[in-house]
């Protein structure tokens, strides 16, 4: 028996339908993979009868799957970045925390090759699966958002310095000793931006790897929450040569 050295978050707000595809499948693509990792979703604020039917959900799927954890709830929306760090706090033992969106946009084949990927590598990194062109890689993406994040993408290259091809995708994993680097400022989609900053800042190497992505209806960025990255990326430039005392 392997034992767990690794926990994959699931934060979810107000995301039941989309969960309810793609978490089945993600515990079945995980049951055929090495072992040692759990799966912790983390609800975070929404309706009580939503949280009830993932509860139910969980339950359902625990009976076959038992790394799936019992669902967290928090008790209020606090954000993406902070429900996905309620979820690592409550594994305080793991070697290696991991996140991905609930939506399912991420193929639960791409995230178990990530997770594996990260655990075999010969050093520690920052692995983060991006969203390019690449052969063998299917992206299906809404073409206004397809144009905003090439947009935003200049903007944290302009006002960060990553030189990365996409800081956004909702698939990272980290070794565990990173989320133990100082106070954490980012709660919300920008939690992406700050994690990016701070391997960068204690020497952490980032690893990318692209995959196959499909947009789901509705999981897109409102308007206001697209403008709070952009002035999230503003916000954290202070932060770029790793002040986060």
């Amino acid at each position: 028996m392997t034992l767990p050295d690794t926990v994959l978050v699931l934060p979810t707000y107000h995301d039941s339908t989309g969960l309810a595809e793609f978490l089945p499948k993600l515990c079945a693509e995980l049951a055929r993979g090495v072992g040692g990792i759990v799966v912790q979703v983390v609800e975070d604020g929404s309706s009580r009868g939503e949280q009830m039917w993932i509860t139910n959900e969980i339950d359902r799927l625990r009976r076959e799957f038992n790394f799936l954890q019992p669902l967290l709830i928090l008790t209020r929306n606090q954000g993406k970045g902070h429900a996905i760090r309620t979820g690592w706090a409550a594994h305080p033992a793991m070697k290696w925390l991991g996140f991905v969106d609930a939506d399912g946009a991420v193929p639960a084949t791409e995230v178990v090759s990530l997770l594996g990927f990260t655990r075999r590598a010969a050093q520690p990194a920052l692995s983060i699966a991006v969203r390019t062109e690449q052969p063998g890689k299917i992206i299906t993406r809404f073409w206004h958002r397809r144009f905003g994040s090439r947009i935003f993408n200049r903007w944290v290259r302009l006002c960060l310095k990553l030189n990365l091809p996409d800081t956004q995708c909702g698939l990272k994993v980290i070794p565990a000793s990173l989320s133990r680097e100082g106070a954490w400022r980012e709660d919300g989609f920008a939690f992406d931006l700050e994690l990016l900053l701070r391997a960068r800042a204690v020497g952490l190497p980032i690893v990318t790897q692209p995959i196959s992505w499909r947009e789901h209806a509705g999981s897109s960025l409102s308007p206001g929450a697209m403008l709070g990255l952009f002035v999230a990326a503003w916000r954290l430039r202070k932060t770029k040569a790793g002040r986060f005392s």
